[in-house]
């Protein structure tokens, strides 16, 4: 995945849910470089709402730190192993609540459209010690999504793991 505007360039790890049905996030010595696609969302580019989350922190800075100054506009490219490139465009940025919203998780259902869904924390961290993966957890969820614009079959810009 690269997202130049915030100086992305990283690779992406298909990943599913837990037993208790929740998105399962990287959580080891490079959980702050990996983009989780997540395998019960589209592939990217089939039609439908394809998913993918990376941590805003991670032991400090993680792979979408800077991912709330996406706008409108903004593009998201990824590059397939065979050098296809899908360029998309972020159409809205918005938070969710999942403790107060009981829909925040609709975000990664199907859509009927090509789109693409980012998502990371943001909102307040509260620390919690009996957290001993991540520490405590983020009040909210920044969501950015994005159009498909187009695909470039096989090109010349190099591959990252998809």
């Amino acid at each position: 995945m690269q997202i130049t505007k915030i100086g992305v360039n990283a690779p992406v790890e298909v990943y599913g849910l837990d037993e208790n049905a929740v998105p399962v996030v990287p959580t080891g010595s490079n959980a702050a470089d990996i983009v989780a696609w997540y395998d019960f969302s589209a592939k990217p580019g089939t039609g439908s709402n394809a998913v993918f989350a990376g941590h805003v922190t991670w032991n400090g800075v993680a792979v979408f730190y800077r991912l709330t100054s996406m706008a409108a506009g903004d593009s998201i490219n990824l590059i397939g192993q065979d050098g296809t490139l899908m360029e998309y465009v972020v159409t809205e940025v918005f938070s969710v609540n999942p403790t107060v919203d009981e829909n925040a998780t609709d975000v990664m259902l199907p859509t009927t459209d090509d789109v693409i869904t980012v998502i990371t924390c943001s909102g307040t961290f509260s620390a919690d010690p009996n957290d001993h993966v991540f520490g405590g957890d983020y009040n909210e969820r920044l969501v950015v999504r994005g159009e498909l614009l187009r695909v470039t079959p096989g090109n010349a810009v190099s591959a990252v793991t998809s």
